[in-house]
């Protein structure tokens, strides 16, 4: 998945009232509730938020996130992400909703 493609299922998952815009530097999602650019990618505020209320573990220094079980052992697969951390917690956020 494209950083377009990873924001827009985060914004479905969300519920968000969203639009695809085009600007200079390519195409962005456009919260209409918020009036402004979603994207857990860079917003790390955002981001953090979206790790609490999806109950996203994280390791940060090898950039893994996943979620755990009732027993305490991963529900679904760990993200073991070359990426950023942001992205590993979207791609959690998004593999769990597609269980």
């Amino acid at each position: 998945m494209n950083d377009l493609e990873i924001c827009k299922r985060i914004a479905e998952i969300e519920d968000r009232m969203f639009s695809i815009e085009d600007s200079p530097s390519g195409k962005y999602i456009h919260d209409i509730g918020e009036d402004n650019a979603y994207n857990p990618l860079t917003d790390k505020a955002l981001c953090f938020d979206l790790m609490v209320k999806y109950d996203v573990r994280v390791e940060p220094s090898d950039c893994n996130a996943w979620v755990d079980n009732e027993d305490g052992y991963p529900d679904n697969e760990v993200i073991h992400h070359k990426g950023t951390l942001q992205e590993a917690i979207c791609l959690v956020i998004i593999n769990k909703d597609n269980k």
